[in-house]
């Protein structure tokens, strides 16, 4: 049987980053795709775990993004973003958006909707957001956005992220 870990973290650097994220880690986390446009229209998109409702009115929800993200200019120069939320059989396309060299959208048909960012098809949901705010904190950005159109089938199994690993979610019959 395995022994809970306790570690007091100090300032800066001076904590053990592993057991960070190894105790963020026992959240389970949704998987969303993060989509904008880029320069000249370019579809930009990132796997990402870090979304979250802020607040039902106004309409708001916000995502993290890494500041090494290549992702990131696209980001903050559009001022918009779609927050596509995946369910449990696109495991694939959570990987496809995480690869480092090739077209992210190869084989994908996107749609668009009010702010002409990329909307992933069959999704659980989707959420086309106006930026709204932006701010660093500490390693990541954190944008949050105004939902201004969404889309929702709740009639999948969602994607789920734990102890770093794709997940299923165990439902109990009714």
């Amino acid at each position: 049987m395995s022994q809970a870990v306790t570690i007091e973290l100090g300032e800066g650097a001076a904590h053990d980053a592993r057991a960070l994220r190894s105790a963020f880690g026992c959240f389970t986390t949704g998987v969303t795709v993060i989509t904008t446009t880029g320069e000249g229209g370019r579809r930009v998109g990132l796997t990402a775990n870090s979304f979250t409702s802020v607040s039902l009115d106004p309409p708001l929800a916000l995502v993290c993004v890494d500041l090494n993200s290549r992702s990131l200019s696209a980001l903050d120069a559009g001022g918009l973003f779609t927050v596509n939320v995946l369910h449990a059989d696109q495991q694939a396309m959570a990987r496809q958006f995480v690869q480092k060299d090739g077209d992210r959208f190869a084989g994908i048909d996107t749609e668009t909707w009010i702010t002409g960012a990329p909307i992933l098809p069959g999704c659980m949901a989707n959420f086309e957001c106006v930026t709204h705010h932006v701010f660093d904190a500490g390693d990541h950005r954190v944008y949050v956005g105004r939902v201004v159109k969404l889309r929702y089938d709740p009639d999948h199994e969602p994607l789920v992220y734990l102890q770093g690993r794709f997940r299923r979610v165990h439902v109990d019959a009714a």
